[in-house]
């Protein structure tokens, strides 16, 4: 048999058949011409120039840093539960604090809540919000009526840091110490690890004093501030930044932003581009809801286009839609009702053309 004569034979049978039964076909969307159509439920705009092309509806980095309400939570200045050891160095040996082979020393002592703390032969001092060498200095004068001789250093040997908290998604979520001075919200993320993905999919929340301040992820960067004890930094995934691609392509997926801004070539490139044997490159929408849904419409056959698809900005939730081809949906209906015929009619044709 022919080729020629197979093929007349296929349609032939093909024709025989209601042209209601094609419903009962399986589609995989809209066809072109339906999305096409006018609708009062979204604006079709077809895109073939700049002057076509949206802004973006969102705009990055709109935030303040929060305002200072304990101000820095480090302190060189002792405080309550510090753990100070006071050391007295004393040659004479008619002095209480003479000892041969080591240092005279006193303590560790943790600093309690009045923050006076008793010295033997010298009585009780205050070191609470003194630094180091000021209490070595005032202790230092007041040891003179027992010993000309001796002399006074203070070592700040522990002490219970002050802390704030990041949790979310982070590597290593937990409190933080706030060991120097001068630690930022950038400091406190990347002591938590960072964020377990790219940054530009998370927001940033910080609580201070029972009150909320919003980041996105440009704004968190761009308005680094000082962390104060008891903050707390809360990471989120972003959930409005993703959109899907469906239809004709290689791999329908939902898709979370690869890039902080993508456009519609970061887009069908997420899937692994469009299905070459199914995909109508004429017919690539972007689904938009908003106040008025809009859908865009791009023509890939049209080289001008293919610029266009890299400067077309998508936005969280939009939904980029690739209508199937009319042959390959004609080749699809055929093997659907006649599987069999098919596969004798390629094997036919093969061997006629051997």
């Amino acid at each position: 048999m022919t080729l020629l004569r197979l093929h007349s034979r296929i349609v032939g049978i093909f024709c025989l058949i209601p042209l209601g039964s094609c419903s009962l076909v399986s589609q995989s969307g809209p066809l072109k011409s339906s999305i096409r159509q006018e609708s009062p439920s979204y604006t079709l705009v077809e895109v073939t120039s700049l002057d076509e092309i949206p802004p973006r509806s969102r705009n990055y980095g709109l935030a303040q840093a929060p305002p200072f309400t304990k101000g820095d939570a480090y302190s060189d200045k002792i405080r309550q539960r510090d753990t100070l050891s006071f050391h007295v160095t004393d040659l004479s040996e008619e002095s209480p604090f003479f000892t041969r082979d080591h240092l005279y020393q006193y303590g560790p002592i943790e600093i309690p809540e009045e923050g006076r703390v008793s010295i033997p032969y010298v009585g009780e001092i205050q070191v609470l919000g003194l630094t180091l060498s000021e209490v070595a200095a005032d202790l230092g004068g007041k040891i003179k009526p027992v010993s000309k001789t001796a002399r006074v250093s203070v070592i700040r040997v522990g002490r219970v840091p002050k802390t704030a908290n990041v949790i979310g998604e982070v590597k290593r979520p937990g409190p933080i110490p706030l060991e120097r001075s001068g630690i930022t919200s950038i400091d406190a993320l990347a002591y938590s690890g960072g964020t377990t993905k790219e940054e530009h999919l998370f927001t940033f929340t910080l609580r201070r004093n029972g009150r909320d301040h919003h980041f996105d992820h440009l704004g968190f960067r761009q308005n680094a501030f000082p962390i104060e004890e008891g903050d707390l930094l809360s990471v989120a995934t972003d959930s409005s930044n993703r959109f899907h691609v469906m239809g004709a392509i290689n791999r329908p997926i939902t898709v979370a932003f690869p890039v902080p801004t993508p456009s519609l070539a970061d887009a069908l490139g997420s899937a692994a581009g469009l299905d070459e044997r199914r995909s109508d490159p004429s017919g690539i929408f972007v689904f938009r809801a908003g106040a008025t849904h809009e859908v865009f419409t791009f023509n890939l056959n049209n080289p001008g286009v293919i610029h266009l698809i890299q400067r077309f900005p998508i936005e969280g939730d939009d939904i980029v839609y690739v209508t199937e081809a009319p042959l390959s949906r004609w080749n699809r209906t055929i093997s659907q009702f006649f599987p069999v015929a098919v596969s004798q009619a390629a094997n036919s044709a093969s061997r006629y053309q051997n």
